[in-house]
């Protein structure tokens, strides 16, 4: 998936691919090395551009295609005018609702399970670590399980289950190729699921619509490498709270 515009574009030079797949790590900045966990998050990242592009649903076309540039698209210019990018993609799959949960298809098929199951360990990624204390009172209380001493929920319910369980599928492809697999022998899969024409509007086409959130990102580009001049703004410290309305439904606010 590389793309020849971002290879000749200087401000991601150490980033090579096909901008909307790259990983939200990649895209945040400079000194993140490539690894197996980007790989398979881009492989995300193209199963959801390809549904919301591609799979009709009951959403507004021209809401569809805020949506699609809101996640895939977005970018901006550093203080040092280094473009960057993914803070959607890192905020959805950090709350766990990726794709957004107003995402929704006009035929029902397994794809956005598997898409949300897919994403899920990327929960761990992007989400703040357990402190050490955290994560030895998640492994004694492991072991006290595994040796039939505690109720399995108490594990699940424990902080630390979400971000330990998380890592560890990141660790490696198995448990993404089992999923896929999995989800291939499951029963609901259109008979006919070719693709069909682009349902979201031509960037080349149709200028962009702003995309306004409430902790005041910059706007969607307008081409898929188009960089905005402006610093990027300061991290929102309750992300939840501040997410689009929009693009988000039944979130439930901290």
């Amino acid at each position: 998936m590389i793309d020849l515009r971002a290879r000749h574009d200087a401000d991601i030079l150490w980033r090579h691919g096909t901008w909307q797949f790259i990983s939200a790590a990649l895209l945040r900045g400079v000194g993140h090395s490539h690894v197996l966990e980007d790989d398979i998050e881009s492989f995300v990242h193209v199963l959801g551009w390809t549904v919301l592009s591609y799979l009709p649903g009951p959403m507004d076309r021209n809401r569809r295609a805020d949506l699609v540039s809101w996640l895939y698209d977005h970018s901006f210019k550093d203080g040092t005018g280094r473009g960057e990018g993914g803070l959607a993609k890192a905020l959805y799959l950090e709350l766990g609702i990726y794709p957004p949960k107003c995402c929704t298809l006009t035929e029902p098929s397994p794809i956005l399970e598997l898409i949300r199951n897919l994403a899920s360990p990327f929960q761990a990624r992007y989400s703040k670590a357990p402190t050490i204390s955290q994560l030895e009172s998640y492994q004694h209380l492991k072991k006290r399980c595994d040796d039939g001493l505690c109720d399995p929920g108490e594990l699940e319910d424990h902080v630390a289950h979400t971000y330990v369980l998380g890592m560890e599928r990141l660790s490696n492809s198995e448990w993404f190729i089992g999923t896929i697999q999995d989800a291939l022998q499951r029963s609901g899969w259109p008979a006919k699921d070719g693709v069909s024409a682009k349902l979201t509007i031509s960037t080349e086409d149709t200028a962009r619509q702003r995309v306004e959130t409430d902790f005041q990102l910059l706007s969607a580009s307008s081409g898929p490498l188009k960089r905005s001049t402006t610093p990027p703004p300061p991290a929102p410290q309750d992300k939840r709270s501040r997410l689009d309305d929009n693009f988000v439904v039944g979130v439930t606010r901290e």
